[in-house]
């Protein structure tokens, strides 16, 4: 039997990614299981989640998903590689997937493999140009970028190597690239697909003839005028019923009109800007993503903040902190993992998943994780005590600590909670309804 892996974000779930199930449907058969593994509570650019984890995994159930798991934030947040080899390793020790599902922009698996077979780091003209160029102040994803195209020659065709920059400046095929590697990496047998992606991932401005982006859906939902009025915002929901389904949709209504509100950057950055202000740039410095050119620079850029009753603060410290050195999206993980607590020695400690999260399934996912668990290499965690059987492993108490500080940091910001995970039960989808208790 085949099983479909997806690593996903679902920020929020929308038809490109009811789109992607379809194709699974259709190339690995009607019955095929679909296994996801899909950020928490935070996403990999650096943002809190525009919802919690519990109301997008009901959504992607009601759609067509089987079993959902959580990705540890650890690697939620981290970079490309981060992100993919976390996730990656969950489906490989889950010993269930066979197969691997990805969209990207990019329409050639082919090229983006032979681009995934390059091990840049190990190349020394590749690390001497890299240090070289960094010197020079480009950032490290120009640098990067500059210092691997000054090693290409003879390593791909003339062609994949013309085509190579403008495949790079593609998110999506960042990723799958990402995830081919992790592969590989790993001698994995799961067979990777790719579904070639229609509409852009920075479009944003939804449009009726093409699949939507969730940077559009997200910009049009976390309007400063919507953020003003609940009512408003609500209202502003059905404008969006072509691209989101309406399961997701009945999630978001569900949320909103209730204590909820959505997230995005302007929570985090409200949290994070008082302890850049009061921390020094030595302890910033240990900071996840951090490191001390970042805390020299947000430490001397926020000092020039003043308060604008008219301006959005995202926008003042989007402007104050913005520089060609450090991407933005660094930036922002560094806030994340700020306010959440992580060090950068925690990168280099959490290699390894340590346990997989599991979130909801349905009827035919109930049946796969009884197999899941006779042959799963990680330790299958259905309910947060559950973490309490490992305490003996550091790492592992570590990566759940985390975890659990990121949920209770996201919906104290939301709706003044926390410990919710501990009432967290398993979200179940059987006769073509959600089951969920909690409380």
């Amino acid at each position: 039997m085949r099983v479909a892996g997806i690593i996903a974000e679902y920020n929020p779930f929308h038809e490109g990614h009811l789109h992607l199930f379809r194709k699974v449907r259709e190339e690995s058969g009607s019955d095929t299981p679909i296994v996801v593994v899909m950020s928490g509570d935070f996403v990999q650019r650096g943002e809190p989640a525009i919802l919690d984890y519990a109301p997008r995994t009901s959504a992607v159930l009601s759609c067509g998903a089987d079993l959902v798991f959580e990705l540890p934030f650890t690697f939620a947040t981290g970079s490309a590689d981060r992100f993919a080899e976390g996730a990656v390793a969950m489906l490989c020790e889950s010993g269930v997937v066979t197969d691997l599902y990805f969209g990207a922009e990019h329409d050639s698996l082919s090229d983006l493999s032979a681009l995934a077979d390059i091990d840049f780091e190990s190349i020394p003209e590749f690390s001497a140009n890299l240090d070289s160029f960094l010197k020079d102040g480009l950032s490290y994803a120009a640098a990067w970028e500059k210092a691997s195209l000054s090693v290409l020659s003879g390593r791909l065709s003339s062609e994949l190597e013309s085509k190579y920059f403008s495949i790079l400046r593609e998110p999506n095929n960042i990723l799958a690239i990402a995830y081919l590697r992790a592969l590989k990496k790993r001698n994995s047998t799961i067979v990777p697909h790719l579904v070639h992606r229609k509409g852009g991932y920075h479009e944003e401005y939804l449009t009726a003839d093409s699949l939507p982006s969730a940077t559009a859906i997200r910009k049009s939902i976390l309007r400063p005028d919507l953020s003003l009025s609940k009512a408003l915002l609500l209202s502003s929901l059905g404008d969006l019923s072509s691209f989101v389904p309406s399961p997701m949709l009945a999630e978001m209504l569900s949320a909103w009109n209730g204590k909820t509100i959505p997230m995005g950057p302007h929570e985090l950055i409200t949290c994070a800007l008082p302890i850049l202000r009061a921390t020094d740039v030595d302890t910033l410095s240990e900071t996840a993503h951090m490191g001390k050119n970042l805390a020299l620079h947000l430490k001397s850029r926020v000092s020039s903040m003043h308060f604008h009753a008219q301006a959005p603060i995202e926008e003042q410290f989007f402007e104050q902190v913005r520089t060609k050195c450090f991407s933005y999206t660094r930036i922002l993980r560094a806030l994340t993992s700020l306010v959440i607590g992580q060090k950068e020695e925690d990168l280099q400690a959490l290699r390894e998943p340590k346990y997989l999260r599991l979130l909801g399934f349905s009827e035919h996912g109930r049946s796969l994780l009884k197999t899941m668990r006779e042959n799963c290499a990680l330790p299958i965690l259905s309910r947060t005590s559950d973490a309490r059987h490992y305490s003996k492993d550091p790492l592992f108490s570590r990566m759940n600590e985390l975890d659990i500080q990121s949920h209770d940091w996201w919906t104290l910001q939301a709706r003044q909670t926390w410990e919710e995970d501990f009432h967290f039960e398993v979200i179940q989808y059987k006769r073509n309804k959600i089951y969920r208790s909690h409380s």
